[in-house]
């Protein structure tokens, strides 16, 4: 039929089934930082093992390692690709392949043995890494030939040095890459961090120890993909708008409102924030408590009630050493504060008042006048009607 798609062929659909990995596609940007970190890392790799202070017959590549530069340079936030698996998923393999080859005149058995009991030790060491299998077939093979096992050892381990250098070095300069995966990420300029979930760290270890089973990926990238995936599914299941819930303002603030009058009004609307605009009621900024206490940090000799008193209390004169205006301790739209549109999803809401300190959110329309706030409160009434209601379709049907 016109515009219909036909059916894949029986061949394309075994394919997708049985052959093809069910993984996200890379994407063209991640192709390429993977590809460029290979190259560079493999380069760095060779120096380092250039300038190594140990005999040249020492100093040579490895073929394990080229395997090895796959998975960090793939996959660097990978259990595998961390530096005790890298580390101890060759080392272990080295010293077993050579033991395996020095001790058993077989070189069939020689070789089964030896990859054998390396898997066996890195599955129990927690340094699983795969290529210690090639490492200790190559290791096997150097002792079977009568190589010195000295040579050997001192090149596993130089190679190993050589490539945690570079992962370490290359992966840390390219963005969203961390490495170690210990290391504290790299936290993007206004940008939120995801709102937290009832599933945390422990519950998805404890369900990875249930399964009982290798999954090549870390607990905490299993928490970011629960995280954003709830977060995915908030947007697509709830479609309300900010406009829709927002509420209008108690009351709003000028720059030049003097503080004694700010403060007063907040205590009047029992409001812990208020929205700061100017002539025109565009959003210049929020006022919360908050930013009173900034300024009423108790000193040794002086108390919290006298300091506040002193803020509140008006200056005479032309000029002061203490902020007199509203404008002069709040925080300000265009120094961080967070604002939503009125056609913005609640989600968009939910995630900003969650993920930072921010009480009050103001809203706006096309032109930046302000047309209503959200607290949290707010928001929290907002979502339990809506789990309410939603429960209560449910049961209906």
């Amino acid at each position: 039929m016109d515009g219909q798609r036909s059916p894949p062929a029986p061949l394309t659909r075994f394919a997708r089934r049985y052959l093809i990995a069910d993984a996200a596609p890379l994407s063209r940007a991640e192709r390429l930082r993977s590809a460029l970190a290979a190259l560079i890392g493999l380069l760095i790799y060779e120096a380092v093992l250039f300038v190594a202070p140990v005999a040249p017959e020492a100093r040579r590549a490895l073929a394990p390692l080229g395997a090895t530069a796959v998975i960090l340079f793939t996959l660097p936030h990978s259990p595998l690709a961390q530096p005790w698996s890298v580390a101890g998923g060759l080392l272990l393999p080295a010293l077993t392949g050579l033991a395996c080859g020095t001790w058993i005149s077989s070189p069939f058995l020689a070789a089964a043995v030896a990859v054998g009991l390396s898997v066996g030790m890195m599955g129990w060491l927690r340094c699983i890494h795969p290529p210690g299998g090639a490492m200790a077939l190559v290791m096997t093979a150097h002792a079977l030939q009568g190589q010195d096992a000295g040579t050997g050892l001192a090149a596993v381990g130089w190679n190993v040095l050589a490539m945690l250098i570079a992962a370490t070095a290359v992966n840390n300069a390219l963005p969203c890459r961390r490495y170690p995966l210990c290391s504290p990420p790299v936290t993007q300029p206004g940008q939120p961090r995801p709102p937290t979930s009832g599933i945390s760290q422990p519950d998805l270890a404890a369900a990875l120890q249930e399964m009982d089973t290798y999954l090549d990926v870390s607990e905490d990238d299993l928490t970011e993909v629960f995280g954003r995936a709830a977060r995915h599914a908030f947007h697509r299941h709830v479609l309300l708008t900010c406009g829709a819930i927002a509420r209008p303002a108690p009351v709003s603030l000028s720059f030049a409102t003097d503080l004694n009058e700010a403060w007063r009004l907040m205590r009047v609307h029992r409001a812990d924030a208020l929205p700061v605009v100017d002539r025109t009621g565009r959003l210049e900024g929020v006022l919360s408590l908050e930013d009173f206490l900034r300024h009423v940090e108790p000193a040794e000799t002086t108390r919290v009630g006298d300091k506040v008193r002193r803020l509140l209390r008006p200056t005479p004169g032309p000029s002061s050493d203490k902020p007199e205006v509203v404008g002069q301790i709040m925080q300000a739209a265009r120094h961080g504060l967070r604002m939503v549109r009125e056609s913005d999803g609640i989600a968009l809401a939910a995630e900003i008042l969650s993920s930072n300190g921010q009480t009050l959110l103001p809203v706006v329309d096309g032109q930046g006048r302000l047309t209503g706030v959200i607290s949290r409160p707010h928001m929290t009434a907002v979502l339990f009607r809506h789990e309410a209601l939603a429960y209560v379709r449910n049961d209906r049907l």
